[in-house]
């Protein structure tokens, strides 16, 4: 039997993984690691999901006091996708980096949704746990292990967490990666069971 969540779930569409760490945590700017990775999805298919991701934010908003909810600002729920430069086979990190930050991308049609999930939780009370999400093959349903890169296409089942940050003076959500649905999986060079991996067929 499926596990009930804790948050309220959210499946996407299809979309194109851009700088994904799915299988492997990504330790060099978050020390004990974190998997993220940015979906893109053309506006018009992610909509319902925009939708269901503004309810969660607004539902939480109306929780909160009145004096509070004045002083916030509510933050979007996904971020547009803009063009990115090209870059040369041989280029190294610091040359892509010095490519994206001289290039004026024009917006693409497509939204990005923003996943991550904690390689390792410190609770404050209790004891630290390390997780990662599930990441299956959407043809055999087996788990996979290899490096998922940049520009393969797949879903996300995660949980929509409400948040709030007085020192930016903004209200959100964070959506974190409980499983990954590959559809299309790019290899090369490049950028729970139960409810988690319960996806219905698209």
């Amino acid at each position: 039997m499926s596990e009930a969540p804790r948050y309220e779930a959210v499946t996407t569409p299809a979309g194109v993984a851009i700088y994904p760490w799915i299988t492997k945590a990504d330790t060099e700017h978050v020390p004990t690691g974190v998997f993220k990775v940015d979906l893109s999805i053309p506006e018009e298919l992610a909509a319902d999901t925009i939708a269901k991701l503004e309810t969660v934010r607004d539902e939480f908003i109306a929780t909160l006091p009145q004096a509070k909810q004045d002083a916030l600002t509510p933050r979007p729920v996904y971020l547009v996708e803009y063009t990115r430069p090209d870059y040369p086979e041989d280029s190294t990190a610091e040359q892509r980096k010095a490519l994206r930050d001289a290039h004026e991308g024009v917006p693409t049609g497509n939204v990005l949704l923003r996943f991550k999930l904690k390689a390792k939780v410190t609770p404050k009370d209790g004891e630290a746990f390390d997780q990662a999400p599930v990441v299956v093959d959407a043809t055999t349903g087996e788990k996979i292990t290899k490096p998922v890169y940049d520009g393969s296409v797949v879903r996300i089942k995660g949980q929509v967490v409400p948040y709030t940050s007085a020192a930016s003076g903004i209200v959100g959500v964070t959506l974190r990666m409980k499983a990954v649905q590959v559809i299309e999986l790019v290899t090369g060079s490049g950028g729970e069971a139960g409810f988690w991996t319960d996806f219905e067929a698209e």
